[in-house]
């Protein structure tokens, strides 16, 4: 296990042992949730490396830039009336194809370069029965990994902490089923550096690193009492 995995297991532990203290002996109910969230980004300086590499190659459609991202959502929330203290796992990301031909086989390959955050976060939460808002701390584990045809497969991990900000609008079931859209801020407090990438494509150091501060909204479906 690399050094980099074993500080994200660890701070997972850490958060889940840190619940287990701040809620022993408090009367809170238990809710699992789960759901599907989107975010947009800005980083120009990563997108340069994208395309200067895809026109350097003869591709039949090169890749496209790295503008959104997208994937699951899942985590645990104690509730105490309106003050909530949540777990969550999100998982973000974009999976890009750029497609070509080799010749005079005329055998079509496809290279590809996926970009993703995946986070651990422990967040506290104020919320009634319809509207309220949090914020997390997070943990965040950006991944870079490109697989280009007769080539070893690259990749870069990068880690760094980050908070989350969002409201939260509740659409209460008639079950034990609640679902909640979340509009959302993800503020890094790193910048993500793009040399990593821009060196194994091999062109220059790459743009100077970039926050990605992301903008987004996630669906929640919350089971359990209330």
């Amino acid at each position: 296990m690399s050094l980099k995995t074993s500080c994200f297991s660890h701070s997972a532990v850490f958060l889940l042992l840190f619940v287990s203290l701040v809620f022993s002996g408090v009367q809170a109910q238990v809710n699992l949730k789960a759901g599907y969230n989107i975010s947009f980004i800005s980083d120009p300086g990563l997108n340069e490396v994208i395309s200067t590499f895809s026109e350097s190659q003869s591709y039949d459609r090169g890749f496209k830039k790295v503008s959104w991202l997208h994937g699951l959502e899942a985590g645990i929330r104690f509730k105490a009336d309106i003050h909530a203290f949540e777990l969550t796992y999100q998982s973000a990301y974009q999976a890009l194809r750029a497609e070509g031909t080799i010749q005079p086989e005329s055998i079509t390959y496809t290279d590809k370069i996926n970009m993703s955050v995946n986070s651990i976060a422990a967040g506290y939460q104020l919320a009634g029965d319809f509207a309220g808002g949090g914020v997390d701390l997070q943990y965040q584990r950006y991944n870079a990994k490109v697989r280009q045809e007769g080539q070893d497969e690259f990749r870069d991990v990068q880690e760094m902490w980050g908070m989350k900000v969002y409201m939260m609008l509740t659409l209460q079931g008639s079950g034990s089923i609640d679902a909640a859209i979340q509009p959302y801020v993800v503020i890094p407090f790193g910048q993500y550096e793009t040399d990593p990438l821009s060196q194994y494509l091999n062109q220059e150091p790459g743009p100077e690193g970039k926050k990605w501060t992301r903008v987004g909204i996630t669906l929640l479906f919350y089971n359990g009492g209330k």
